[in-house]
């Protein structure tokens, strides 16, 4: 009956969280071991960060760089292994992990998918019979660090406001960039208080400060914050009132949130209804399950009934997703 289901489910569950539990537990001490290496190199000149100035004065400006650790798993063997295929291959996964906020490597990452896709396989291989299936669940943690990724932009946007007060007003005060930056970094929580102390660590150890805007900027890729970076590096160039400006930013910003809360109240029936839709066939389905096993449990044993249920749960994800993309609105 549902017990097949239910203890596969339970069994690739606590397989998944117990090898995330142990993974984090190592990779924790590594980080604060890692952290507090850093920042005893950093107050030091031979840090592991350093500056690469370049000799040639026509071009625009003295360009500089910033190394820091560009391994792909803090695993020796798996950074070899991963370094031969996928050195030039991964930056957009190295800039996605870093927008996630998960202090883990690329490596790291690609093993977890690999396990959870063979945990998947076989699970689902051994109680349902059905090959290949579940290796389909190697996309999980994909969707599990978008979610996350959008969640810190969400996060870091909701705090914009407040911080470009703060950053106004320090400017008003007689503070430099700079200075109002560090002090955003000091007085904020994360996210945006981690990021903006990115930038001042970069802008320490001799980043220049549009590089380290820039770099801002595409960890996090949000029309609110490359308008306030460009405005930050077009004001150090040519002048202007940049209190003015972070003032006029925030509050645009608050306006924005004021518009996304109403398209959300006016599109909160059509968001609902597809949800519904797609929780309901569902729910009906291990109902009447339980109710008439005889009847419905031959849909997850007979070839045709199982690629009936896969039929109904592409179509019931494709409507969800084309409704979410109808009642999404940008502002």
């Amino acid at each position: 009956m549902l017990a097949p289901f239910f203890f596969s489910f339970i069994g690739f569950l606590a397989i998944v969280l117990f090898c995330i539990a142990i993974f984090l537990v190592f990779q924790n001490r590594q980080d604060k071991k890692n952290q507090d290496q850093r920042v005893k190199q950093a107050t030091e000149t031979n840090s592991q960060f350093f500056i690469e100035n370049n000799v040639n004065k026509n071009q625009e400006g003295a360009e500089s760089g910033l190394r820091r650790d560009s391994r792909i798993s803090s695993i020796p063997w798996l950074n070899d292994l991963f370094s031969k295929y996928l050195k030039q291959n991964a930056k957009s996964l190295i800039v996605l992990i870093e927008q996630s906020g998960l202090k883990i490597k690329v490596g790291e990452f690609l093993l977890l998918i690999l396990f959870v896709g063979l945990a998947g396989f076989i699970l689902v291989n051994i109680f349902f019979h059905i090959p290949f299936v579940g290796f389909g669940l190697a996309i999980v943690p994909y969707f599990i660090l978008n979610f996350l990724k959008g969640k810190r932009t969400e996060d870091f946007v909701k705090q914009l406001p407040q911080a470009l007060d703060l950053i106004s007003s320090d400017l008003r005060a007689g503070l430099d960039v700079q200075a109002a930056l560090k002090h955003l970094a000091e007085e904020f929580p994360a996210p945006i208080g981690e990021e903006f102390g990115k930038v001042i660590v970069e802008i320490n150890l001799g980043l220049p400060i549009s590089d380290a805007l820039n770099n801002l900027a595409k960890r996090i890729n949000t029309m609110d914050v490359q308008i306030l970076c460009t405005g930050i590096i077009i004001n150090r160039e040519l002048g202007g009132n940049l209190a003015e400006l972070t003032s006029s930013i925030g509050n645009t910003v608050r306006e924005r949130f004021r518009l996304k809360g109403m398209i959300k109240a006016l599109t909160a029936e059509n968001q609902g209804s597809a949800i519904l839709l797609l929780v309901l066939p569902i729910a009906m389905y291990f109902l009447l399950n339980m109710l008439a096993p005889a009847v419905y449990n031959s849909f997850a044993t007979d070839p045709i009934g199982k690629m009936i249920l896969i039929g109904c749960a592409v179509s019931m994800t494709f409507g969800y997703l084309v409704i979410q993309k109808i009642t999404k609105l940008e502002v």
